[in-house]
């Protein structure tokens, strides 16, 4: 058995040198995840209301991943 065809609509986020498949519409919402989308919900659980707000969740995921914007020296609450 095949799994059911996802068939919400694709676009393209680039992030630095990366580039992040994300899913949704603006009715539904935002989603890095295609399966979100599966469904009949009319909101998937894990979107985000518009790309906007997903671009910048990533930006701060990226952000602390790389440590890009942190000061030289400076040391990480621990």
């Amino acid at each position: 058995m095949t799994p059911p065809t996802v068939t919400a609509p694709r676009t393209y986020l680039r992030i630095g040198a990366a580039v992040y498949p994300v899913y949704g519409d603006p009715l539904r919402g935002w989603s890095l995840r295609a399966e979100d989308f599966g469904g009949l919900l009319a909101a998937p659980p894990y979107a985000y209301e518009s790309i906007d707000e997903l671009f910048f969740a990533i930006v701060n995921l990226w952000a602390q991943a790389t440590g890009a914007g942190r000061r030289a020296g400076a040391e990480l609450a621990q």
